[in-house]
């Protein structure tokens, strides 16, 4: 299956980044020459900049800002390289920071807004139907939208921020799933599909919780450095379904993964 390969990818990119710091330190250790650089703090940004650009296919914002300020300290405090520019490097920041909401927001509402026209469309249309067949009895609209998502792929990024949604789709196919310095609450309890759902999920300095129905089998191929993964659902075998697998992979690096059913 080439779509559970390449999203299994990101595993193996950071395994190697793991060994390769092993390799360098152990190397040190033994009293080989290591430019210190290599071992600065500026190239835990750098690194994590990088894995992340390589993971997204070079089209991360937080991978992008990362390997920008771990370049710049590297560059500024490892080889004495005085851009100038560091008393103007916060408020640029934010600034971008604030940009990339904006769009983000932006793209969601008009996402939602699709969705909504064509559930009230299809809602129209069921009602108008019923209505003759009634006699013209009106029915009320038993959907809505706030707080949900009808996508049958996510694709959720929370940078220094918190994400609560509840997925509604009756197809679900996966996604991506990104809280970096932020919380993503996910509830699947109204969601469903058949099959297996690859869902990608990663965390750096942050949580996530993943509240599944309890028929779901779920499956954790998950990284995780200096975090913690719980699964906190109750296990019964005789109500697992083979037929609906949520495989979770990705990594959790200084943050928080849980699972849990009701």
């Amino acid at each position: 299956m080439p779509a559970n390969r390449s999203s299994n990818d990101s595993g193996l990119i950071f395994g190697f980044i793991i060994i390769a710091i092993g390799v360098l330190i152990l190397l040190n250790k033994l009293g080989f020459f290591i430019p210190g650089w290599i071992l600065s703090w500026p190239m835990i940004l750098v690194a994590i900049g990088t894995f992340t650009l390589v993971k997204h296919g070079f089209r991360s914002f937080f991978g992008s800002i990362m390997l920008g300020l771990g370049l710049y300290f590297l560059f500024e405090r490892e080889f004495g390289f005085d851009f100038g520019i560091e008393r103007y490097i916060f408020p640029v920041a934010l600034i971008l920071l604030g940009l990339y909401f904006v769009t983000q927001r932006r793209k969601e509402n008009k996402i939602l807004s699709d969705i909504d026209s064509q559930i009230n469309k299809s809602m129209k249309e069921a009602k108008d139907s019923m209505n003759s067949s009634l006699g013209g009895e009106k029915q009320s609209n038993p959907f809505t939208s706030a707080g949900s998502t009808f996508n049958d792929r996510l694709n959720i990024d929370a940078i220094f921020s918190g994400v609560d949604k509840r997925v509604m789709s009756k197809n679900f196919q996966g996604g991506k799933l990104t809280a970096a310095f932020g919380g993503i609450d996910i509830d699947f309890t109204q969601a469903d599909f058949k099959g297996i759902a690859t869902l990608q999920v990663d965390v750096i300095f942050g949580g996530m919780k993943l509240v599944v129905p309890p028929h779901w089998d779920v499956r954790t191929e998950v990284s995780n450095i200096a975090a913690g993964v719980e699964d906190k659902r109750i296990y019964r075998d005789s109500e697992v379904d083979p037929e609906k697998v949520l495989l979770l992979r990705g990594t959790v690096l200084f943050g928080g993964l849980e699972i849990k059913s009701f």
